[in-house]
């Protein structure tokens, strides 16, 4: 019998690139393995992985591409030790051609094989955006993180990422009922705002199964992103983090933990220039601290089960062919589609509100001061 306990894996996105994430990807996983757990980091950035050049390495080791290339080749042979005893990482490979795109065969294989390593966490650090690569390994687990910044931009991305994970979640778990299926793949073809309204969707899929509608509910609590903002200038810049959270309850149906708030501070881009890790370069530092409090609460969490894409659907070698085709069919759609601009246009404006509330609340302020100043010299 085997009694070996799953890893909990930790995804780590954003919506756009450019807000931190393999920073805070790499220092969570130091943060994890300070407080004595053992963690392994992946570099999960199909097409631009980086983890290795922050950690000083000249040369690109072999890692992901290599494993997924070599048929009878084990993941844990790609393990490189760190200055921690603890943490252990696996490199990319951005230098080999076509490792941007693999398939669902080796999605499979790859998942599989993160699943027979020997940790307590294991930290994936994802590409940008909202590839099908990037939100299939988002969505195994309900640890996932998303970092994201005060900018407007980074928000819409964000969003946008959560918004296809869930369709997707949903879909990939309830599309073996055909007339589900057909709800799904017509919201696919329509496109616009409708196509990612999650009541209306729960709605239809209840009117034809209560059991998948119940499977469908269940997933949604179970998926709890955890919202990370990066480069604060002010506390103020929280509340941009509250927008996204709102507004992802509001219409995707999903309750988003604000887990950190991590300041712009010039100590973080001078480790990143030396490429030292925070955790190395100022563990003592205010920012790595705020980073070990983020792993104290993962640490601590309530182990929901937290494996949500079922690898299993990767098993009917047929089936990974429709997948892909279907894949590229929706990618081809999508492009060719406008980006909601009803939802741009409310986070917009939901922000710009904020913004508005927050000078009138800088002009009063101002004007108590200077009324305290006129009492003062009167």
């Amino acid at each position: 019998m085997n009694d070996k306990i799953e890893p909990i894996i930790i995804p780590i996105a954003s919506g756009k690139g450019g807000v931190g994430k393999t920073f805070l990807a790499i220092n969570l996983s130091f943060a994890l393995a300070s407080l004595g757990k053992k963690t392994i980091l992946i570099d999960l950035d199909f097409g631009g992985a980086n983890i290795h050049t922050c950690l000083n390495y000249k040369y690109a080791p072999n890692g992901i591409g290599n494993f997924l290339n070599e048929k009878k080749n084990k993941l844990e042979n790609y393990l490189l030790a760190t200055q921690n005893k603890n943490l252990k990482i696996i490199p990319g490979d951005a230098e080999m051609v076509g490792i941007a795109n693999i398939n669902a065969m080796q999605k499979k294989k790859l998942l599989k094989q993160i699943l027979t390593l020997d940790a307590d966490y294991i930290v994936l650090d994802l590409g940008a955006g909202s590839t099908y690569n990037t939100i299939d390994f988002f969505m195994i687990s309900s640890f996932a993180f998303l970092v994201i910044t005060k900018e407007i931009t980074s928000l819409l991305n964000a969003y946008a990422l959560l918004k296809n994970s869930i369709f997707r979640l949903l879909y990939q778990n309830l599309k073996k009922n055909q007339k589900i299926k057909e709800i799904f793949d017509n919201h696919y073809i329509k496109g616009g705002e409708e196509a990612w309204t999650i009541d209306d969707l729960l709605k239809k899929i209840n009117l034809i199964d209560i059991d998948s509608y119940e499977n469908a509910t269940s997933i949604l609590d179970m998926f709890k992103p955890k919202l990370v903002l990066n480069m604060g200038e002010t506390p103020e810049d929280i509340k941009k983090g509250e927008v996204l959270r709102d507004i992802s309850k509001k219409n995707l149906n999903i309750d988003m933990e604000y887990i950190g708030y991590i300041q712009n501070n010039k100590i973080v881009s001078d480790s990143i220039l030396k490429c030292i890790p925070l955790a190395i370069e100022a563990p003592n530092s205010q920012i790595f601290q705020t980073i070990i409090r983020i792993a104290y609460k993962i640490i601590n969490a309530k182990k929901l089960p937290y494996f949500l894409l079922d690898i299993d659907d990767y098993e009917n070698s047929l089936y990974i062919i429709e997948e892909e085709a279907a894949d590229d069919f929706v990618d081809d759609i999508m492009k060719n589609k406008d980006d909601s601009a009803n939802t741009v246009q409310e986070l917009l404006s939901i922000i710009k509100r904020l913004e508005n509330e927050n000078e009138e609340l800088k002009t009063k302020i101002r004007e108590l001061r200077l009324e305290t100043l006129k009492n003062k010299k009167g």
